[in-house]
């Protein structure tokens, strides 16, 4: 009976754990909150809990830009900006948010990025062998962004 006890609350741990990062869009360490407030892109909850202090952080492997970036929250990204959010900001040896716009297809994004001074000629050299050597001209092009790949490609 002990050990169907202790099975019983593995696997409920576990689904608990599955669950969250369901909750969080597979953002294991970025905090549910956040997360939340991103997806429904409300600038007043961000400017509530982002400061200069912390507009940097890096959560798992995303910052706050990249996330709003990823989750097409334009009037976060717009306030993230604002703020001085760094725009080359890479988190865990991961990809920085220009590369995210790039993947989505964010058009608009890639432009301020790199009016923002987003590195147009980066180089991934992380350990994902799945994008080793990609810049975001070969990403927008490996995810059929074909808007963005021209407009880096006329840079």
């Amino acid at each position: 009976m002990k050990t169907l006890t202790i099975i019983c609350c593995i696997l409920f741990a576990a689904f608990q754990s599955k669950a969250q990062a369901i909750a969080n869009n597979g953002l294991k360490d970025f905090p549910a909150n956040l997360a939340a407030i991103v997806k429904a892109d409300d600038v007043a909850a961000l400017d509530k809990i982002v400061n200069k202090e912390n507009i940097n952080e890096c959560y798992g492997n995303y910052s706050i830009l990249s996330q709003s970036v990823r989750a097409n929250a334009k009037k976060c990204f717009d306030q993230l900006i604002l703020k001085g959010a760094d725009v080359n900001k890479e988190c865990n040896g991961y990809v920085p948010p220009l590369m995210h716009a790039c993947k989505y297809g964010r058009l608009e994004m890639v432009k301020i990025l790199i009016a923002k001074g987003a590195k147009k000629d980066y180089k991934y050299d992380g350990d994902d062998p799945n994008i080793s050597g990609m810049t975001p001209l070969t990403y927008a092009e490996k995810f059929n962004q074909g808007a963005v790949g021209e407009y880096l490609k006329s840079l």
